[in-house]
C-alpha cells in the first residue's frame, strides 16, 4: 500500500474532514493515522482533539452503526456486536446501544421476512436441505440461532397448509 507521511498538522486537518463526512469511530482513525505514520503519543494528542471538538463520538458512532447495519445490511445481533468488539468496543457499551436500539424495532419480523425471501429463492424440494440452507443463511447473517430455528419453522408450516 502507497504510505504518505503527513505531519500531525495535516493529519489533524484530513481527519476533521473525513469525521465530518460521516460518523467514525477511534479504530478508523487509528488506522488512518498508523497509514500516514502517526504512531504513540501525536496519535493519541489528534485522537483527543477530534474528541474534544465532537468530531468523534462514541455514543453517536455505534448508535449509526447498529442502525445501519441493521436497516440496510439486515444483519443480526450477533454479528454486528463481533463486529463492534473488534472496533474495541466493551459488552457493556455495546450491551447499552443494543437495549436503547432494539427496543424501537420489530427484530424478529425482519429476521421472519429475510429468512422467508430467502426461501422463495431456494429451488430445492427437500425439506431437510432446506432448512439446512434457512439456517445457515441466518447464521451468517448474525440472527440468533433460537429465533432463526424458530422463523423457519414457522416457514415451513407455512408452506405445507
Amino acid at each position: 500500500m502507497n504510505v504518505r507521511k503527513l505531519t500531525p498538522d495535516q493529519a489533524l486537518d484530513k481527519l476533521m474532514s473525513y469525521c465530518s463526512k460521516m460518523e467514525r469511530s477511534e479504530y478508523d482513525v487509528r488506522q488512518k493515522l498508523t497509514l500516514w505514520g502517526i504512531t504513540g503519543e501525536q496519535a493519541q494528542k489528534i485522537v483527543n482533539k477530534l474528541v474534544e471538538e465532537r468530531f468523534i463520538n462514541s455514543q453517536r458512532y455505534l448508535y449509526s452503526y447498529v442502525r445501519g447495519k441493521f436497516y440496510y445490511n439486515k444483519w443480526g445481533r450477533v454479528k454486528i456486536r463481533y463486529n463492534l468488539m473488534l472496533r474495541g468496543f466493551k459488552e457493556s457499551v455495546i450491551d447499552e446501544t443494543f437495549d436503547a436500539f432494539f427496543s424501537t424495532v420489530d427484530y424478529e419480523q425482519m429476521i421472519f421476512d429475510q429468512l422467508q425471501r430467502k426461501n422463495q429463492s431456494l429451488k430445492i424440494d427437500d425439506e431437510y436441505q432446506r432448512k439446512s440452507k434457512l439456517i445457515y443463511f441466518g447464521q451468517t447473517r448474525g440472527y440468533e440461532t433460537e429465533i432463526s430455528l424458530a422463523c423457519v419453522d414457522k416457514i415451513v408450516e407455512s408452506k405445507e397448509d
